[in-house]
């Protein structure tokens, strides 16, 4: 049995799609079973997903940390995946993960790339996915993630683990439940991770430049906590310290680009991302440091 746990909060303009690319899977219809954690939508996101053949449950607090745990609560599988509500899989999606473990049998997790969604999208989205591509620089090949790389990372939108792992792990952060975190603490922990580059999703990345900025500025400040957390505040110094170098360089492009409104996108996502980096840094107050991050301390299965 294979679970898919999906969290969502005011998905209705999405979760169709998620859903109806998943159900479009070749696997056995009692092999798999999908599960949708509402996080409190006040729209039509309930009605939406209870028209697929998932097991709906309802998590009245906050954070997608919380949903997921959930989800892996009342999961039945060995093996556990997760997408996320604004996202579409490919049809062979859960057939690849199944034989990835299968053929790797001492694999804990396994992740894929997360690619644009270009279909119907405003020339922001298309930018901005575009732009998220080029920085990721994905591997070509299977790649086991190394403590202290970022190297092949997964992310929480195309991943699966086994249930065992998540379970030794303490399972995601709440409420913030990052993936980034997830994955540095069981690299910590001596688990097999590894990235797929034949296992793929699509995201739909935010509409507007508003929500670029509170994406990017997310992104920023979540990954300078979770390396401080995992004992790589070192990394944080270095990296903080060349803010300005690699500021500087991307103003040298925007001056000589023939393509303005790429290189103005990518600038306003750079120093966004660079503010949260320094906000993640400086304030030990924010809502990131409140999560409750567990340590390797189940040891009861």
């Amino acid at each position: 049995m294979i679970s898919v746990v999906i969290p969502a909060l005011n998905s209705a303009s999405t979760i169709s799609s998620t859903l109806s690319s998943i159900f479009s899977n070749g696997l056995p219809r009692d092999s798999f079973e999908v599960l949708v954690v509402d996080n409190g939508s006040s729209d039509n996101t309930v009605q939406i997903a209870s028209r697929y053949p998932v097991k709906m449950h309802h998590c009245p607090r906050k954070g997608i940390g919380v949903a997921r745990n959930l989800g892996i609560q009342k999961a039945e599988g060995n093996i556990v995946c997760f997408t996320d509500s604004d996202c579409i899989v490919e049809s062979d999606w859960l057939e690849k993960i199944s034989s990835f473990f299968e053929e790797n049998l001492g694999a804990d997790g396994v992740g894929g790339p997360v690619f644009p969604y270009l279909d119907n999208q405003n020339k922001v989205q298309k930018l901005t996915g575009k732009l998220f591509v080029e920085d990721q620089g994905y591997p070509k090949k299977v790649t086991k993630i190394e403590h202290g790389s970022f190297n092949g990372m997964i992310f929480g939108s195309n991943c699966a683990y086994k249930r065992i792992a998540l379970t030794l792990a303490g399972c995601f952060c709440e409420p913030g439940g990052s993936n980034l975190e997830l994955v540095l603490r069981l690299v910590r922990m001596k688990r097999n991770l590894f990235f797929n580059p034949l296992i793929k999703a699509w995201h739909i990345f935010p509409w507007s430049l508003k929500g670029v900025i509170k994406q990017q500025f997310r992104w920023g400040s979540q990954l300078t906590h979770m390396q401080r957390i995992n004992g790589l505040g070192e990394n944080n110094l270095k990296e903080i310290g060349m803010i300005p170098y690699f500021t500087a360089r991307r103003l040298l492009s925007f001056f000589s680009s023939r393509n303005p409104e790429e290189e103005t996108l990518h600038l306003v996502q750079l120093t966004t991302f660079n503010l949260g980096r320094i906000h993640g840094y400086a304030e030990h107050g924010s809502i990131l440091v409140q999560n409750k991050c567990p340590t390797e301390k189940r040891s009861d299965v």
